[in-house]
């Protein structure tokens, strides 16, 4: 009977492999988020019980992929889990003229109100912390006249975070990379204007409240009055610029 069964030799994997393997499916999962950043070599190394031989081949590997980004100093940063078909046309698009960083902005602007919904299902006791921590720093910025840029960033992020949807995450991820110098450059720019960000503040701290109580009707409504707010900045901002 099984004479006619063509059986294929089983091939050991190799010490990379399983390191890529494993860290591939911490990514896919949402243990390692978009944007974080690897242990260094040697304790990666330790923990994984691997040599840094085989480690770094692993990491080229990942590079290759597109999932982790190596940077100067062999610091290793997660990246999203979106194609480069999809990533590198984007950035040309959203390179060639200011309409269309509007165009991505408009996404940003829909997928963010979802989030802000699902994150106030979903958010646990500790997102929720985490959110009041960072709207705290949102707080001493504006007192202090600092611009905010990175605490703005940071709490939308740990929204979409809370939404526990890692496909969410990581599609999310790619749009903040694309805009990321240009929401920069609107920080420095478009919101200079003191009064601008305290409108920014107490829209955020609208939505926070909304996440806190749990409900996404009114966090999906806080983040929308909120996005348009930006949009129609940024938008009245970058066309001068044009």
């Amino acid at each position: 009977m099984t004479n006619n069964i063509r059986f294929i030799a089983i091939k050991p994997k190799k010490i990379s492999e399983e390191i890529v393997n494993q860290l591939k499916a911490l990514i896919s999962q949402g243990k390692l988020m978009p944007g974080e950043k690897l242990p260094p070599e040697r304790e990666l190394a330790k923990s994984l019980n691997v040599s840094r031989v085989s480690l770094r081949e692993a990491l080229n590997i990942l590079q290759g992929m597109g999932l982790v980004e190596i940077q100067q100093g062999n610091r290793t940063f997660v990246r999203p889990m979106t194609t480069r078909s999809i990533h590198d046309p984007l950035v040309s698009f959203s390179k060639n003229h200011p309409s269309n960083i509007l165009k991505l902005l408009e996404i940003r602007k829909y997928l963010e109100i979802g989030s802000a919904s699902l994150a106030a299902e979903r958010a646990t006791s500790e997102e929720i912390k985490q959110l009041e921590k960072i709207l705290k720093e949102m707080e001493e910025d504006l007192k202090r006249n600092r611009l905010g840029a990175k605490a703005d960033l940071d709490f939308h992020s740990a929204i979409v975070g809370a939404t526990h949807n890692e496909a969410y995450i990581h599609i999310m991820q790619t749009l903040y990379d694309l805009l990321q110098e240009e929401l920069r450059i609107a920080y420095g720019d478009i919101f200079r204007k003191k009064d601008k960000r305290k409108k920014l503040l107490v829209q955020h701290q609208n939505m926070f409240k909304a996440i806190r109580d749990h409900d996404p009707e009114k966090a999906l409504n806080e983040a929308l009055i909120h996005l348009c707010f930006a949009l129609e900045t940024w938008e009245s901002g970058l066309m001068k610029k044009s």
